[in-house]
């Protein structure tokens, strides 16, 4: 499998436990991982590595083009990094034969064997995307990227991409042209703008591969009235994605599996030992 994750210097640590829950949960295999990043020192990128050759998978550093970063302002109330963006020029910055990859954001944790995942037929599709569930979204969403309720909106944390196709129609550029007319109406940034381009271009598949923390909030649950699949799901997630503060490693998180988290930490602090 080809994983791709995108990380500054803030995150090098929840990058390293992402990765060792993916490589726990899916051994024998020679898997790629892909960094994206503006800049890392030596030693992190070396740590990163490190962690990726002790399970026999193959490191890449990919750095992001300052030139593609100014087009992409943060702005000033945001709480997040740059790096946010970085996932947008996959296609520019991986090989030409990589067709195919898995992104992942930093805040997951992998639980299981994601090959059923990675084998989910793209087609036709620019993306493969678990949506959000009714009332996870901000409810102007769809006025703002000017689409149809009807289609949904995915969370771009856990994505499946056909880099083959944001290849053929340059998303790349599309992208950086969009942000330009658009940065006023964008509110999750990258994941704006990648709804706004393949809200109806892209594969659902179940909630399990992307379960958001904001999913066990019992007042969503009471007010939609989960159904007994959801509920299934929530307790045997098989991708924990941690939206939203606090984090599991903020002693205020009281995430039912925040020790999920630490459980691949512990992994982590052996890799340093």
């Amino acid at each position: 499998m080809n994983i791709v994750c995108a990380a500054d210097s803030g995150y090098v640590q929840h990058c390293s436990v992402m990765l060792i829950s993916f490589f726990e949960n899916n051994p024998g295999e020679e898997h790629a991982v892909y960094l994206l990043t503006e800049g890392l020192d030596l030693d992190d990128l070396d740590f990163i590595q490190k962690i990726v050759h002790s399970y026999n998978g193959h490191f890449f550093y990919c750095q992001v083009d300052f030139k593609f970063l100014e087009k992409c302002p943060i702005k000033s109330t945001d709480h997040l990094s740059i790096a946010t963006y970085n996932r947008l020029f996959m296609a520019d910055l991986l090989p030409a034969d990589v067709n195919k990859v898995l992104y992942l954001d930093c805040d997951i944790i992998v639980n299981q064997s994601i090959k059923e995942l990675w084998e989910t037929p793209l087609r036709d599709n620019f993306v493969v995307a678990a949506f959000e569930e009714r009332g996870c979204c901000a409810e102007d969403v769809y006025e703002r990227l000017d689409y149809d309720s009807k289609y949904g909106y995915f969370n771009a944390g856990v994505l499946l991409v056909n880099l083959d196709y944001w290849r053929t129609h340059n998303m790349t550029q599309a992208f950086i042209e969009y942000i330009e007319h658009n940065f006023e109406k964008l509110r999750a940034h990258d994941q704006d703008v990648l709804n706004a381009f393949f809200y109806d271009k892209s594969v659902h598949i179940s909630l399990a591969w992307n379960v958001e923390f904001i999913f066990y909030y019992y007042g969503i649950i009471k007010k939609f009235g989960f159904d007994r699949d959801l509920r299934f799901i929530l307790r045997h997630p098989k991708i924990l994605h941690f939206t939203w503060k606090p984090k599991p490693w903020e002693t205020s998180c009281q995430h039912p599996f925040r020790i999920n988290y630490y459980l691949s930490f512990a992994s982590d602090l052996g890799h340093q030992l």
